[in-house]
């Protein structure tokens, strides 16, 4: 089992807590209205893992089927006024209609008001956690953008802000975050909380900049009669005195027994993950270099960088020379390894050391869903679910039992690619290989397990008065992980106003 964090993670988040990273909106002002209308097929039953995968969870789990984006985004006053408040409006809804499913979600409704580089809002909208690519990545680590989105009231920063007196040399992003997740099967009515802070600092005229921060997320509270003895009454902790014990990462006392189960008072109350980021930009004339690293925890043995090497490994280049002729131009190239092996050692039993190990990632013995959302992974979509992998292998089991997520000690490599046309036509590529190994404590016999996963995409403006565009999607995985399948989706895409 885990036993969370001690002082080390308070003492940490205080100086250096993480980074949210809204998906860039190219609106300013006004108002725009978009449509997009789809569907895909596949050779098998299931979606391919690049065609589902960091969709924020609208694409269909399962193929054939058919998807109806419609979407608004509108500012109210003036985004340009610095000392003015301006409001902005999103809403978005998706109808998807799969075998055996036919199902309306909101990815985006949300109010925003804002003042000059600060922001609060209210609702759920697209956003990803961690110093990272976004474009072409593998998913950041704890908050991928691989689910649906969880309704929350939110303040904070708009990106990096300068810090006056430095005169420009270093800028601080954060936020601070209280969310509900939806309902399931084994826990109803538990909570999100989230806070992040960043740090950069800029050198030689911006074209060295160092990053460094921690995103700290937990799930606490609800009710829940799945897990016996773990919630006494049937009520997992959820005071105000218990909600500043998952801000402050304290652990309940001893004198405390009849309140908490064994679980809470030998761990923390509520089910605690994060990551630690460091990374480095080179500006050039001729190209973009980024470098970045997000180091996973869920209890001390993370913070304290016990399971090294673990975590998530990029290296981002973007083509900066200026665009001479008509031919084809490579945009940007994206290559990461992400590995899982560590843990803070295979079994909890760690002898003479002051951490245990067998983290378990994305695992809860109190939330059984694990670190998910609406059915799909909160973080990279590489730690899977076991309803998410071959049939025969849905009874692969680790320490304690099957868990929901029975994929968590995993090998990664990844490669992004995008290029164009001055007309417009991009292409995308991302190729993905994995070696799957289960979860800690009990090596089940069956691992390791080879999966190789790809997807090409082609989009495609369309001259038709307003701004439109046909995007073709084939994806494909290949392995002993998942089920083999070969799919593509097609979906075309037009902006209805802007003004």
């Amino acid at each position: 089992m885990k036993r969370l964090f001690f002082g080390g993670l308070t003492a940490i988040a205080a100086l250096t807590p993480g980074f949210a990273q809204q998906i860039p909106d190219t609106t300013q002002r006004g108002q725009r209205v978009f449509a997009e209308a789809g569907g895909l097929v596949a050779s098998g039953s299931s979606t391919p893992f690049w065609l589902r995968s960091r969709q924020y969870g609208i694409v269909p789990l399962n193929a054939p089927a058919g998807l109806v984006r419609v979407g608004a985004v509108r500012f109210l006053g003036d985004p340009d006024n610095p000392k003015q408040v301006h409001l902005k409006l999103g809403l978005e809804a998706v109808g998807t209609a799969a075998p055996g499913a036919a199902r309306v979600l909101l990815p985006e409704a949300y109010a925003s008001a804002r003042l000059g580089a600060f922001e609060l809002y209210v609702g759920k909208r697209r956003e990803v956690f961690g110093l990272g690519d976004t474009l072409l990545t593998s998913g950041s680590y704890a908050w991928s953008g691989n689910a649906m989105p969880i309704p929350k009231l939110q303040i904070g920063t708009r990106g990096f802000v300068p810090v006056g007196f430095t005169k420009g040399i270093l800028a601080v992003s954060a936020l601070y975050a209280h969310g509900w997740f939806s309902n399931t099967d084994s826990v109803q009515g538990s909570f999100l909380h989230q806070k992040a802070l960043f740090g950069r600092v800029s050198l030689f005229r911006n074209r060295v900049r160092l990053f460094g921060g921690v995103t700290h997320h937990a799930q606490w509270g609800g009710r829940s009669e799945a897990v016996g003895k773990l919630a006494p009454g049937g009520r997992l902790p959820s005071s105000l005195r218990d909600y500043w014990r998952v801000i402050t990462v304290d652990q309940p006392p001893a004198s405390d027994s009849a309140q908490y189960s064994q679980f809470d008072l030998l761990n923390r109350v509520g089910n605690h993950l994060g990551s630690i980021d460091v990374a480095l930009e080179l500006a050039g004339s001729r190209a973009n270099w980024y470098l970045y690293y997000q180091h996973p925890f869920e209890d001390k043995s993370g913070v304290a960088m016990q399971n090294m090497p673990d975590g998530l490994y990029g290296l981002r280049w973007r083509n900066a020379a200026p665009e001479i002729g008509t031919g084809f131009r490579l945009q940007q190239v994206t290559a990461e390894l992400l590995t899982t092996m560590n843990q803070g050692g295979f079994t909890i039993d760690t002898k003479n050391r002051q951490y245990d190990g067998a983290d378990d990632y994305f695992n809860n013995y109190q939330y059984r869903d694990g670190w998910t959302h609406q059915q799909r992974v909160l973080g990279t979509p590489f730690l899977t679910r076991y309803l998410d992998t071959r049939p025969d292998l849905r009874d692969l089991r680790g320490g304690f039992g099957r868990m929901m997520i029975s994929n968590n000690r995993v090998q990664v490599l990844h490669l992004g690619l995008l290029g164009g046309w001055p007309s417009g036509v991009q292409v995308r590529a991302l190729v993905s290989h994995s070696r799957n190994f289960g979860r800690p404590i009990w090596h089940d016999p069956r691992t390791p397990r080879t999966q190789l996963s790809g997807m090409a995409e082609v989009l495609v403006p369309v001259r038709w008065g307003t701004q439109s565009q046909v995007r073709l999607t084939v994806a494909a995985d290949e392995g002993r992980w998942l089920s083999n399948s070969l799919g593509a989706m097609l979906s075309f895409r037009t902006l209805l106003s802007q003004r």
